[in-house]
């Protein structure tokens, strides 16, 4: 009896030993794979647009890759510069198991944005797929095929106000108008009644500014008239007071909209308290989005920003500004609101509070 429990040990051992021998010559790789085809692009040439971000740029079509055994197969289209080899890949789609992948304009632009190809300049682009299978076996790549590509730019250089109607024709007091579409500029300012302003391309003088005629053939706000001055400047002939404020250069039309004077606060122990009483201090508005205050800030109190003399609507706590710069002297004080907690000396700061581009600086006084 032992003898027959030792030969049906030994045969199943046998078995199972045969059952992976044949698992094993089942995942042999190929000795030769052959490389899958990438179709043909849709056209040879493309001029990307920003106003067609949301359509489809490409659907990418490819073969299939027989490594010479079933397993996942991830497939990735790639890009590079012609000439370039492929040293600096950019892998733009990434699928398992499937050969087709479409990508939008707007996708495949940023992709050639942050490879920090030049907007509005062609380039010659070779695209290929790459095949991977596992880390064990060595990927294989199709044919390449190309195209030449025009970017379109996705930040835009602000244009400038200077003069008498926008605090004085001195450049230290030029007031930026930042994009917000190709050729489209808005911000918020304080105009001055019978004060006159032009635009300028640039922080100065010239070369390249915009008058009142440059724009004759669109529509021109009724706050607005030719000041007939020397330069044809815009007179402004509304009542004093803050204007949110849009020009667009491609259709020539200059918009004007009165707003509330912009506000901002800050309340909290580091700056004296938390009431409404006397214990906030209210910043003073520099430009569009930029506030400044000088204040006696307290070691290791907390405050909070707020857009108005009250608990609401409307706050900014320290992860309001994620992805921003903050000065190293507040840290997030982690209490129930994620306030500021001040971790510099107790002393006279002078606060500048950039909302655009969430920055914070202190200086101390």
């Amino acid at each position: 009896m032992k003898k027959v429990k030792i030969l049906l040990t030994f045969l199943i051992l046998a078995c199972v030993i045969i059952s992976c021998e044949k698992d094993e010559e089942k995942a042999i790789v190929k000795k030769i794979i052959a490389s899958n085809e990438l179709s043909a692009l849709s056209a040879s040439s493309y001029i990307l647009l920003l106003d067609s971000a949301a359509n489809d740029f490409q659907t990418f079509n490819w073969t299939k890759v027989d490594f010479g055994f079933t397993a996942s197969i991830t497939y990735k289209v790639q890009i590079d510069v012609k000439g370039n080899d492929f040293a600096s890949a950019v892998d733009i789609l990434t699928v398992n198991n499937l050969l087709t992948k479409t990508i939008t304009i707007g996708d495949f632009n940023k992709f050639l944005l942050d490879k920090e190809l030049e907007p509005e300049t062609a380039v010659i682009l070779e695209f290929r797929v790459k095949a991977i299978v596992n880390d064990n076996v060595a990927p294989i790549y199709s044919n390449i095929v190309e195209a030449t590509i025009t970017p379109y730019a996705t930040s835009f250089p602000p244009i400038y106000m200077c003069g008498s109607a926008v605090g004085g024709w001195d450049w230290t007091k030029g007031v930026e108008m930042r994009s917000t579409a190709p050729k489209v500029y808005q911000t918020i300012a304080y105009f001055e009644n019978a004060g006159a302003f032009r635009f300028f391309a640039q922080a100065n003088w010239g070369p390249t500014s915009y008058n009142y005629p440059y724009f004759a053939t669109g529509t021109v706000s009724a706050l607005f008239e030719n000041a007939n001055d020397g330069d044809s400047n815009f007179k402004f002939i509304g009542t004093t007071g803050y204007f949110s404020i849009t020009v667009n250069l491609k259709t020539k039309t200059v918009e004007m909209t009165a707003v509330d004077e912009p506000k901002m606060f800050m309340t909290g122990g580091a700056v004296g308290g938390w009431d409404w009483t006397t214990n906030y201090v209210q910043m003073t508005w520099k430009s569009n989005g930029i506030f400044e205050a000088t204040t006696d800030f307290i070691n290791g109190e907390a405050f909070r920003f707020f857009a108005q003399k009250d608990w609401g609507p409307t706050s900014y706590n320290y992860p309001y500004f994620a992805g921003g710069t903050v000065s190293n002297l507040f840290e997030n004080a982690n209490d129930g609101d994620k306030n500021f907690r001040f971790t510099g000396t107790t002393g006279n700061f002078k606060i500048t509070l950039n909302m655009l581009d969430k920055i914070i600086t202190m200086t101390a006084q």
